[in-house]
């Protein structure tokens, strides 16, 4: 078997190993039996594996690191993902988010195997050793955003089904332990927002931001850096540039959001803002500004070398945009109805009529 055929074969059972892991996930979601997230995980660490070894061949007989093209860059974006979500796993019990991780990272390898696949000589742009350092830095700060991004999302669902709740539970207090006790969820039937607690998402999202950001701004210098050694300008308000700067600057209002003890629902909304940010930088520059040149008169910049099938991409842009703003909509608290208020109670009597 040459080079170029276990790349491909690393690649097919990694695609293959998500794919199942997400089903058992989404049978974990709806069934809550822990046994089933327990077989997922397993299997994404096959899959990762096994992904970890296709790009290992792809580097080694394409003859430059594996990520340049969008079949690269988006296998690579997914094998950092799926790498940050086995480390979280290693100190700490997170195996349950692979809820939308696997989906995620199928989804991604998906859309990498519609793309060509067959290496091609670099452009002159890319000839630097600087594609060996900006890259690499600027997808591991995406990684860390989607980490973020992930445990915000849980958040905002958790509070929400938190403060739909409340009023109930506070109507219903139970009064003694024994009550409490039959009330515990069972170990083996645990769901996803029940295994984590709004302080631990909430802290994840900041972490994941603090690693993210100066990651970020590192790449952000380093690509000024690259493109003043093949443009001969430091900056030049290309759009992937302008993008990557407001990705930057939302991550630094959440930033400043959380030193400032803002509300942590805002912050975990922002927090989710920047990561539609990160894919505005990741996949609209590559495809939309593409798509929408041939209608409009619109510029794809220096870096329109980073596109692919333009329809293509632009159909999963506007499906991953779409998706996470009906995640926002679907975490939208809503003020309290008149309905929902608890009913009296049956040991409350009227008072004596004199």
């Amino acid at each position: 078997m040459d080079i170029a055929a276990l790349e491909h074969l690393g690649f097919e059972i990694a695609l293959g190993a998500y794919l199942i892991s997400s089903i058992l996930f989404i049978l974990y979601f709806s069934t809550k039996k822990r046994r089933l997230a327990e077989m997922g995980f397993t299997l994404v660490g096959f899959g990762f594996a096994f992904q970890t070894l296709a790009l290992a061949a792809r580097w080694f007989y394409a003859g430059y690191p594996p990520w340049v093209n969008t079949y690269e860059v988006m296998s690579f974006f997914a094998w950092t993902i799926v790498g940050a979500y086995l480390i979280l796993n290693v100190r700490s019990d997170y195996r349950s988010v692979g809820t939308l991780v696997a989906p995620i990272a199928f989804a991604m390898l998906g859309f990498a195997s519609l793309q060509p696949a067959n290496p091609s000589p670099l452009v002159p742009a890319l000839q630097s050793v600087w594609l060996l350092i900006h890259v690499p830095i600027v997808i591991l700060s995406y990684c860390a955003f989607f980490v973020a991004f992930i445990a915000s999302v849980l958040y905002l669902f958790k509070d929400k089904k938190l403060s739909e709740r409340r009023p109930v539970q506070e109507a219903l207090q139970p009064r003694d332990s024994a009550a409490n006790a039959a009330r515990a969820v069972s170990s083996e039937s645990i769901g996803v927002l029940d295994k984590f607690s709004l302080d631990q998402l909430d802290d994840l999202a900041y972490k994941s931001v603090a690693v993210g950001f100066p990651l970020l701004t590192i790449g952000i210098i380093t690509g000024a850096i690259w493109a003043e050694t093949a443009w001969g300008s430091y900056w030049s308000w290309d759009p992937k540039e302008t993008w990557s700067l407001i990705t930057w600057l939302v991550f630094l209002i959440y930033l400043h959001a959380k030193t400032q003890n803002w509300s942590s629902s805002l912050a975990a909304y922002i927090a989710t803002f920047g990561f539609m940010s990160v894919i505005c930088t990741f996949l609209g520059v590559g495809y939309v500004l593409p798509f929408l040149e041939t209608y409009v008169s619109i510029s794809t910049g220096l870096h329109e070398y980073v596109g692919g099938g333009v329809v293509a991409g632009t159909v999963f842009f506007f499906g991953i945009l779409g998706f996470m703003i009906l995640l926002l909509l679907a975490t939208r608290k809503k003020p309290p109805r008149p309905s929902d208020a608890p009913p009296a109670t049956a040991s409350t009597e009227a008072a004596p009529v004199r």
